[in-house]
């Protein structure tokens, strides 16, 4: 994972690697930009990519579906 800007590489000494699927451009992705953090990081239990036909029209990038464990 290459990590871009400050930001990023705050997030990620807070909270950890992350899964970071393909959702950016939503026709064909290509770059992964999009993450969901929850902290502790093991309460997050899966996360998945709707790449249905009115997804890739809403919006250029693809939205992320995350299940967190309460």
């Amino acid at each position: 994972m290459v990590l871009w800007g400050w930001p990023l590489r705050a997030l990620l000494t807070r909270f950890g690697r992350v899964a970071a699927p393909r959702t950016f451009p939503s026709r064909f992705p290509t770059f992964a930009l999009d993450r969901v953090w929850v902290h502790p990081a093991a309460r997050l239990v899966d996360i998945q990519v709707d790449r249905s036909g009115p997804a890739r029209i809403a919006s250029d990038h693809l939205p992320l579906i995350a299940r967190v464990w309460r």
